[in-house]
């Protein structure tokens, strides 16, 4: 099977088959997201420069995972950041063909952004979901219109709210990720309460956090050089703004939500809204305890 290394892939995705569908991420060939590394490996690695690999391809790597892996493989995953951009009769072939492959497979799922499920029409992603795609993943990364504009998002809030209430209108479940500390300290506590006015909105399957960290080569890394860029950097002032952000979700949920990136210092787990209550006692717990945090070394990406 074809891979362009370095592969990511969400936690959940850890048991999946990784099907190469797209290379790279087509924010990342216009300029955008600031923070992401996607935008550095776009300008240093060739292989990982965006494109569409052809369907045909991508239907011969599905038959050699069934070789490889067997028939009782559950759940696929389409690479890279965006297979959601693939034309929706190209995307129905490559997804009827994973359930041909795999018998007993129950998912398949892959990142999106907002503007690729925008495109598509309400009756193709019913088709989609029809089909068998049922996951996709959308980076808000912050629900404030400023902090999109600081790091270069080029949506609006508005249009990632409007994809994924697209998306849940049509069955396809949704699994959105922010990332704490985005705002920098200046726009710290106005992207913890708009981030979660905006899940509300939302009203997710699974809502998500990573906390920020700098990868060396991007746009940010060149803001906080020059001082443009003040990083949150006190683990505390990180639990201040999740714990924020929680406060502001109104979502009638069921939400599932996560903090188990590895990039976190503390890792939450409970369904909003009714665990609510029970993930802001552990939060305050933390904040009085931070032996309870996960240490710096162990952080990642």
């Amino acid at each position: 099977m074809y891979y362009a290394e370095p592969v990511y892939r969400p936690p959940s995705e850890a048991y999946s088959l990784l099907v190469q569908a797209t290379v790279g991420c087509s924010s990342a060939a216009a300029g955008r997201c600031y923070f992401c590394n996607s935008s550095v490996f776009n300008r240093t690695i060739p292989e990982k420069k965006f494109r569409i690999r052809p369907t045909d391809e991508i239907l011969e790597d599905i038959e050699i995972g069934g070789h490889q892996y067997g028939k009782g493989l559950d759940k696929i995953f389409l690479l890279d950041s965006n297979a959601m951009i693939i034309k929706t009769p190209e995307l129905l072939r490559i997804v009827k063909k994973c359930y041909e492959t795999f018998p007993n497979l129950k998912q398949v799922a892959c990142y999106a952004c907002c503007e690729d499920i925008l495109r598509k029409t309400d009756e193709e992603l019913l088709e989609l979901r029809k089909a068998g795609l049922n996951l996709v993943f959308v980076g808000l990364e912050s629900g404030d219109q400023e902090v999109l504009v600081l790091i270069n998002k080029g949506v609006t809030v508005d249009d990632q709210i409007d994809a994924v209430v697209k998306a849940n209108k049509a069955g396809i479940q949704t699994s959105v990720t922010v990332i704490l500390g985005l705002g920098g300290k200046k726009l710290s506590a106005q992207h913890a309460v708009n981030t979660g006015k905006a899940a509300t909105k939302m009203n997710p399957s699974f809502f998500a956090a990573l906390t920020l960290m700098v990868v060396p080569g991007t746009v940010l890394d060149g803001m906080i050089k020059k001082g443009q860029f003040e990083l949150v950097t006190d683990p505390l002032d990180v639990l201040k703004e999740v714990e924020l952000m929680i406060r502001n979700i109104d979502a009638p949920g069921p939400v599932v939500f996560r903090t188990n990136h590895a990039s976190n210092y503390l890792p939450l787990r409970g369904v909003l809204p009714k665990d609510k209550a029970m993930l802001l006692q552990t939060i305050r717990a933390a904040m009085k305890d931070p032996r309870l945090l996960r240490s710096e070394y162990m952080r990642g990406l």
